[in-house]
C-alpha cells in the first residue's frame, strides 16, 4: 500500500513542478512544505492568495483538499497507518479503526472533511459531473489516470473517516462503546442506545422500543431560524428515569426522515451558554435543572458553505459503502482490502455485503 501511495503521489508532484516559471515553482515548494509540516492554514492562505496562479486548476484543488484533510486531523499518511494498524489489532478491526479516528478528531473534523471531499471532486470533475460514485466508477478507474486514481483513493479515505466520525458523535464515551462491542457484553452505554433508538424510531413506524424505553416526538422545533424536530428518549433503570435529547430532520416518521448529528445543547436561538450544565456524566439530561426545559440537542453543520448534510443515516450508509468500495477498488492492496472486508463482515455478516442503516443500528446495539 505504501508503494502505491508513494508512486501516485510522485506522479502528481511531477505534474505540479513542470511547465511554470520560477516564482510559481517557489510557490509550489512553499505550499508543499507547509502541508508536510502541518501548517495547513498557511498552505490554504497561499493557495487562495499569492500562489493561486502557480497551479493548474486540478492541482490547486488537490492541494486545497490535502490541506483541509490535514486540518481536519487526518493527514493521508495517518489514514493509511490507521487502516493497516487496525487490521493488526488484537480486537475487532472496525473498533480499532474507530478508536484511532476518535483520538484524532477535532471539533471541526466533519465540516473540514466535507470541504476536502469537495476539493478532491473538483480536481477530477468532468462534464459537470460532481458525484464521487460517477467520478470514481470502475470504468473511469480502469483508464489508469494517476490523477483520478490519486483523488479517488483520498475520496475513499475521506468517506470512511466521515462514517467513523459520525459514529463518534452518537455517544459521549466512545471507549465504552468500543469496550462493549469488543467484549460482546450487550451493555451498550445509554447515550449510544438513545442515539440508535431515536434513529430507528424516526425512520420506521413499525419500530417498537423495549419495555424500559419511552420515545416522544418527533415534535417541531425551530433552532437558530431552521426547522427541526425534537426526539426525547427515556430509559427507566431501577425506577430511575434517564432522559436523552436528540434531533430529527422533520416530524414525519418514515424512511426519508433521519436523526441529525448534534453536539451539546442550545436554546431556540442557538445559544449554547444557557444550556451548559444540563447534562449528567452518563449523557442523560438533568431534568431538575430549570434550563433543560428550554434546551435542545444542538445541530452540527457539516457543510460549512450550505449548512446541509446533517443526516446521520446518509453519512453512515453512503459514506461507509462508498468509502470502503472506493478504497478497495483503487488501492489493489491485499492488506487494505482485507481490513475493509473485515469491517463489512463484522457489520453485515458478509465480506462483500452492502451496509444498510439497519445493519449499523443492529451492530452498535448488540
Amino acid at each position: 500500500m505504501y508503494k502505491k501511495v508513494i508512486s501516485i503521489s510522485l506522479v502528481a508532484m511531477a505534474a505540479m513542478f513542470t511547465g511554470c516559471g520560477n516564482d510559481d515553482a517557489v510557490c509550489r515548494i512553499d505550499v508543499q512544505k507547509a502541508i508536510d509540516k502541518g501548517q495547513y492554514d498557511s498552505a490554504i492562505s497561499d493557495l487562495n492568495g499569492r500562489c493561486a496562479n502557480a497551479f493548474t486548476s486540478s492541482d490547486l484543488n488537490m492541494n486545497l483538499a490535502a490541506a483541509y484533510m490535514g486540518k481536519s486531523g487526518y493527514s493521508v499518511s495517518d489514514i493509511v497507518d490507521m487502516l493497516v494498524s487496525s487490521d493488526d489489532s488484537n480486537g475487532d478491526a472496525f473498533t480499532a479503526f474507530l478508536s484511532s479516528v476518535d483520538s484524532k478528531k477535532n471539533a471541526n473534523s466533519l465540516p473540514l472533511l466535507n470541504k476536502a471531499s469537495q476539493y478532491f471532486i473538483n480536481a477530477i470533475a468532468i462534464d459537470g459531473k460532481r458525484d464521487a460514485a460517477t467520478l470514481c466508477s470502475p470504468e473511469r478507474l480502469s483508464e489508469d489516470n494517476p490523477r483520478v486514481t490519486n483523488a479517488c483513493l483520498y475520496i475513499g479515505f475521506n468517506q470512511t473517516l466521515t462514517t467513523a466520525n459520525t459514529i463518534t458523535y452518537l455517544t459521549g464515551d466512545v471507549d465504552k462503546v468500543i469496550d462493549s462491542i469488543n467484549s460482546d457484553s450487550n451493555t451498550t452505554p445509554y447515550d449510544m442506545r438513545a442515539s440508535l433508538d431515536a434513529l430507528a424510531y424516526v425512520i420506521d413506524t413499525a419500530y417498537t422500543p423495549r419495555t424500559d424505553t419511552t420515545i416522544s416526538g418527533p415534535s417541531a422545533v425551530s433552532i437558530a431560524g431552521a426547522s427541526f424536530a425534537d426526539v426525547n428518549v427515556t430509559y427507566t433503570d431501577n425506577g430511575v428515569s434517564k432522559v436523552f435529547y436528540r434531533l430529527a430532520k422533520n416530524t414525519t416518521r418514515d424512511a426519508n426522515n433521519t436523526t441529525l448529528i448534534t453536539d451539546g445543547y442550545c436554546d431556540a436561538n442557538g445559544n449554547r451558554t444557557v444550556c451548559e450544565g444540563i447534562e449528567n456524566d452518563d449523557g442523560s439530561i438533568d431534568t431538575q435543572n430549570l434550563a433543560a426545559a428550554n434546551c435542545h440537542a444542538c445541530p452540527v453543520v457539516v457543510d460549512i458553505n450550505t449548512g446541509s448534510g446533517l443526516s446521520v443515516a446518509q453519512l453512515l450508509v453512503d459514506s461507509f459503502n462508498g468509502g470502503s468500495d472506493t478504497i478497495a477498488a483503487v488501492s489493489g492492496d491485499p492488506d487494505i482490502t482485507s481490513s475493509i472486508e473485515d469491517y463489512k463482515e463484522e457489520i453485515t455478516g458478509s465480506r462483500d455485503g452492502n451496509v444498510t442503516i439497519q445493519n449499523i443500528i443492529d451492530y452498535l446495539q448488540k
